[in-house]
């Protein structure tokens, strides 16, 4: 991620290799400035490496602007032909495929792209020629929006771009989805069905006498099956030798091979594999008190995987296997906690879980329900266990964050401020509840 929430001085920020516009003459300046590379200071190498990511997406978006003019021409064959005898037209992809290395699929694919970075999504391509989005993120913008027409592709840009250059790509596909659902619910719930029709197991041959098992579910079955495989998982124990991976593969393999049946731990004439914790697996789904009760269709949200429907919403909603948070779409603020069929942890880690939804780390989307709580402050000497002190932070980014040369800042708005060893800050915000 480049271009993020970096903070800036009550001045402008010193300009760097890291915040320079990129063009051709600055591809030049940090080929001279990088050409001894043991003279750069650290904090000056990663400067450079944002550098070359922000001239890797200034040279895609002249790329593109370059295919999108050769494609344009090929389209009603009225403009410039190769020559009088050969018109461009159907041979655009197969050219460019060739002088690319790229199959014709791959060209058409590309071409198709380039035409409405140039069209309808050319605010998009002029952020990708600023070098404020790589070509991935803008190719995610372009996959995303291919299926909708020119009014609601502006439509859901207007609302996601702005965010965009501080996002990855998972949190880019997040807030494309969301923007999906909230200004196209009916288009989102046909295609939901349609896809839902589609559940299917295949298996694919892998390398070195393996394979890979693949399932096609709803969004809500397969948290709730890996998140219960993750439970009999931890629940053989610390001493068992092998990763939670391995243990996640073979109890999988185990049970649909019928080399392990599960069934109740009383019973006396069987071996039973025991959850780390009892009851169903838990997921959190975000619930805009107005959705459920069908007032409107805003996009909710299933923790750890992202934006889905309202109406696949209401309906694990209305399950009661399943843990529920009512938010208020005006203030964003959590109004109730569903309580009925899964024990909760103590309140304020409760509190703190639901106000930060995922990860607190920069870039980091590991569900707060699998993370750490941290004091921000630590609490041996003086740190308090409060809600002004608490983050959830996944093992590696908790392990990180005690690291020699990390400091953390929690704001009086919970904004998370991170500052790295060679001096670099990002900021992260608490989870916006808001429908958006």
């Amino acid at each position: 991620m480049f271009d993020s929430d970096v903070l800036e001085g009550p001045d402008a920020p010193e300009q760097t290799l890291g915040n320079t516009a990129p063009s051709g003459l600055f591809g030049l300046e940090l080929e001279f400035a990088t050409g001894s590379l043991g003279s750069l200071s650290d904090a000056e190498l990663v400067d450079a490496v944002v550098g070359f990511e922000r001239l890797a997406a200034w040279a895609a978006a002249r790329q593109a602007a370059v295919l999108a003019e050769f494609s344009q021409r090929s389209g009603d064959g009225s403009v410039r032909a190769v020559s009088a005898s050969v018109p461009l037209r159907e041979w655009a992809s197969d050219e460019i495929g060739m002088a690319l290395t790229v199959s014709r699929g791959s060209a058409q694919v590309r071409l198709a792209q380039t035409r409405r970075l140039s069209g309808v999504l050319r605010p998009t391509r002029d952020l990708l020629e600023a070098g404020r989005l790589c070509w991935s993120r803008t190719r995610l913008v372009c996959d995303r929006l291919a299926l909708l027409d020119d009014t609601l592709a502006a439509a859901v840009q207007e609302r996601v771009l702005p965010a965009g250059p501080g996002q990855t790509w998972a949190q880019l596909d997040a807030a494309l989805r969301r923007a999906i659902l909230a200004l196209d619910p009916d288009g989102a719930a046909s295609r939901h069905r349609a896809a839902r029709a589609e559940r299917r197991v295949d298996v694919f041959a892998g390398e070195d006498g393996m394979a890979t098992l693949w399932a096609r579910l709803t969004a809500p079955d397969a948290a709730s099956s890996y998140a219960w495989l993750t439970r009999l998982a931890r629940g053989l124990g610390a001493d068992d030798p092998r990763t939670l991976d391995q243990r996640r593969a073979d109890l999988l393999a185990a049970v649909l091979t019928g080399r392990l049946v599960l069934r109740d731990p009383a019973a006396s004439d069987t071996v039973a594999v025991v959850p780390v914790t009892p009851g169903k697996p838990l997921i959190t789904v975000l619930v805009p008190h107005s959705t459920l009760t069908g007032a409107d269709d805003a996009p909710c949200e299933l923790v750890g995987y992202g934006p889905i429907p309202a109406p696949l919403a209401r309906e694990i909603a209305a399950d009661s296997v399943w843990r529920r948070l009512f938010t208020d779409p005006l203030t964003g603020t959590v109004l109730e906690y569903g309580r009925t069929t899964y024990r909760p942890p103590a309140a304020l880690a409760d509190h703190i879980r639901a106000r930060d939804i995922t990860c607190r780390a920069p870039g980091c989307r590991r569900p707060a329900a699998t993370c750490e709580l941290d004091h921000v402050i630590p609490w041996n000497p003086d740190g308090t266990t409060g809600e002004d002190n608490l983050i959830a932070l996944c093992p590696a980014h908790h392990d990180l964050k005690e690291h020699p040369g990390w400091q953390t800042e929690l704001g009086p708005d919970r904004a998370l401020e991170w500052t790295t060893p060679t001096g670099h800050r990002y900021r992260t915000g608490r989870h916006d509840h808001r429908v958006r």
